[in-house]
């Protein structure tokens, strides 16, 4: 069953982490503002728990997860990352990006809806988390 997440958690070191990223005007300077105001806004709205009180279904910080593009149907493999370690693989996920911003806190099931580059909404089902 899809459903447009609304409920978010977060691990207590992501948490400290993303903040501190985004507190870092250098960091900043590489994001786009709507990535910077949704991050701030996930983790204002979001549960914290500790990273041992995490579920194999919660994307979290350096997770590799299945998404579903619902339009097209393509299954991509992702791995959710911080800024300095993106670029290495075609599967890195900057937290950064407004995709990997979105996706933060969602569960297996969670359905995200985001602009692309080119102003198209696209949406995306979360399909599984990877231990």
């Amino acid at each position: 069953m899809k459903s447009v997440a609304t409920k978010y958690t977060v691990t207590t070191r992501d948490r400290t982490k993303i903040t501190e990223l985004l507190n870092d005007p250098q960091v900043c300077n590489h994001a786009s503002a709507d990535a910077q105001r949704l991050l701030r806004d996930r983790l204002q709205r979001a549960a914290s728990v500790e990273a041992s009180q995490v579920s194999g279904e919660l994307v979290s910080m350096n997770s590799p997860f299945y998404l579903q593009d619902q339009t097209t149907g393509e299954v991509i493999k992702q791995w959710l990352c911080y800024p300095d370690a993106a670029g290495y693989s075609a599967n890195d996920l900057s937290i950064l990006s407004p995709l990997g911003a979105q996706v933060l806190g969602c569960r297996v099931g969670d359905e995200i809806v985001v602009d692309d580059a080119n102003g198209r909404r696209r949406r995306f089902t979360v399909l599984r988390v990877l231990a």
